[in-house]
């Protein structure tokens, strides 16, 4: 079943630190253009491809959190990621601002 999001989604740039698990003992660190993001989840560029319902920890700034890959799609040059974050966790600018950010109009947009 597809999942919607109808919240603003920000078009912005920026590097996120992408960490999830690789092995019993070794997780795999990896960096990530951020495209956009929303209260509830995010739209990152990166060069490895990361399975979905994969739980991935995301370091921004100062600020951290948890997510869980939704969709990731090969696109040119790199994957598409779509991540939604842990419940609990909202962004907004006001925790964190990315270098590059671009507030634009409500619209609906699908994880998948």
């Amino acid at each position: 079943m597809e999942q919607k999001r109808f919240e603003n989604r920000d078009l912005c740039a920026d590097l996120v630190k992408v960490t999830w698990p690789l092995g019993m003992d070794q997780p795999y660190i990896d960096w990530a253009i951020l495209g956009d993001i929303s209260p509830s989840g995010a739209c990152l560029e990166i060069e490895d491809p990361i399975p979905v319902n994969t739980a991935v920890e995301l370091e921004f700034g100062d600020d951290q959190c948890h997510a869980v890959v939704r969709y990731c799609k090969y696109d040119k040059v790199n994957y598409l990621l779509g991540v939604e974050f842990e419940s609990g966790y909202r962004w907004s600018s006001r925790r964190w601002e990315p270098k590059h950010l671009v507030e634009v109009y409500p619209h609906e947009s699908s994880y998948n």
